[in-house]
Order: structure tokens, then sequence, then C-alpha cells
């Protein structure tokens, strides 16, 4: 019996022995081990301690954290040996971006009885303003995200001058043509009250639809025009009543001549040309 327990004795004092003795060496080696922070593109060799935080450490070698910047470790805590921490440098850019969508066609009608064939359309335009915030991860870029979004819609007119084949010839914007309230009246060919009785224009040209007279001061001779309600013409005649804000619109026959009397009309000058 007193034999048993001097054996339990010895191999109680063997295990303890050897426990102090792993725990010794286990300090010794955590004493001396090192870990590894990769941040920036370099690497620094720390020292860990258990009761060191690794918040700490990074003070102790420079390293600041930024803002975003991601850490592979809880900073508030110790880092163990030979343990690599990865930092990586996060940095966000915004900016707007500008995304214009071509005009649609809503409606369209199409021209022919003034002197050329024309078109006008109605139709949108949107206009997509984008904020975007850009994510780098290490001066690279890691994703783009949509902050915010503003649409903007706008309904406008568009005037084609077709060629012979229907082929579009130019297009004009219209709420970005110079445009001119004006008071309408109406001569026709062979009037009487026109200026070589009806029949030829100051330019020389055939007195038809489409021929307008108007003040040269206001609008030059030889300009295409729109003339809301009536359509094409173009600034090829005269006359001794029409100055100022008043033009005079080639029509067909007496009948129409009444109809436009003094009427309002928004005309639209286009620009000038030696053809119609």
């Amino acid at each position: 019996m007193k034999n048993n327990l001097i054996n339990i004795l010895k191999l109680s004092c063997i295990a303890f022995g050897i426990f102090i003795l792993l725990r010794a060496v286990s300090e010794l080696l955590y004493m001396h081990a090192r870990a590894f922070i990769k941040v920036d593109g370099k690497i620094y060799i720390v020292k860990p301690y258990k009761d060191t935080s690794l918040k700490t450490i990074l003070e102790q070698n420079g390293i600041a954290i930024g803002e975003h910047d991601m850490v592979s470790r809880d900073t508030n805590k110790s880092i163990k040996p030979f343990q690599t921490i990865k930092i990586i440098r996060v940095s966000k850019k915004q900016k707007e971006i500008l995304e214009q969508i071509p005009f649609r066609v809503i409606c369209s009608k199409q021209y022919n009885s003034n002197l050329r064939k024309i078109e006008l359309q109605k139709g949108i335009e949107k206009s997509i303003t984008k904020t975007i915030s850009e994510v780098f991860y290490d001066g690279l870029l890691h994703e783009t995200i949509v902050v915010n979004e503003n649409i903007r819609t706008k309904k406008l007119y568009r005037l084609l001058l077709l060629d012979k084949n229907g082929k579009i010839e130019k297009s004009y914007d219209l709420s970005k043509t110079k445009n001119i309230k004006m008071i309408a009246t109406a001569y026709y060919p062979g009037d009487p009250l026109a200026w070589g009785n009806g029949t030829v224009t100051v330019l020389g040209q055939k007195m038809q639809r489409g021929i307008v007279a108007v003040d040269p001061k206001i609008i030059p001779l030889r300009t295409r025009l729109f003339i809301t309600g009536y359509g094409y013409g173009y600034a090829g005649d005269t006359g001794n009543l029409i100055k100022g804000n008043r033009i005079d619109l080639g029509v067909n026959n007496v009948q129409e001549e009444k109809a436009w009397m003094h009427r309002e009309v928004t005309v639209y000058v286009l620009g000038k040309s030696d053809t119609y």
C-alpha cells in the first residue's frame, strides 16, 4: 500500500514537472515568436504580447487606420505568434455622371403642301444624372455604387426637312430655335393688292403657297421658316404694309386669305438658304 502511494506521488511529480517544463518552453517560444502585419505593400514583423492589443502594436509601429480601412483582426484584441494581419486601405470617391437618352418620337405629321416636304415630330428627351460612389481597395477600383439617380424628361418638337426621296436633309430642335410672335395676314396668286399683281415675288420667284412676305429688318429675305398652323415657309417677298412683327402668308385662294386674316402665329426662324 505504501509503495503504491509512493508510486502515485512520483507520477504526479513527473506530470507536474512535465507541465511546468512545457509551460516554460511555451512562454519561451512566445517571447521569441513574431507576428506579421501586411499593409501598404510592406510587411511589418512585430512581437506579440498576450496583454497588448493589436491597436497598440499598430500605434507603436506608426500604422494609422483610416475610417473605412479593413483589418483582418479585431484591433482591441491581442495577436498570436506567427499570425499574419492584413490591412486593406479603403477609399471612396463620389462623382456625377450625365447620361443622355436620345430623342424618342411620340407622334409625327408630314406636310407637303408648302414648297417642300417636312415632318414635325413631337417627342421626349431624357437626361439621367447619377451620383456614384467608387470604392477602392488599396488604390484599385473594387466596386461602383449608385448613390442617387435623377431623371429629367423634356417634351420637345423637332422639325425635319426632307428631300424628294423622303430622307432627312436637315433637322431642327424647335425648343432651341429662335421664334417670334407675329400677326399674320395672307395673300394668294393673282391677288390684285399684292406686288406684281401677286404672280411673282420681289425675288423674282413664282408666287405660291409657302412663299411669305416679311419685313427684312425683322426676318431677312431667303430665310427658311416654320409657322404654327401654316407649316413651312420661305421669306421670299416683302410688302408695303408688312412692317415690324407682321407676316403675309402665301395661300391658294381668297377663301384661305380670309381665314388667315389677323391671326397670331409663332414664327420659327430656321436659317438662311438660297433655296427653299
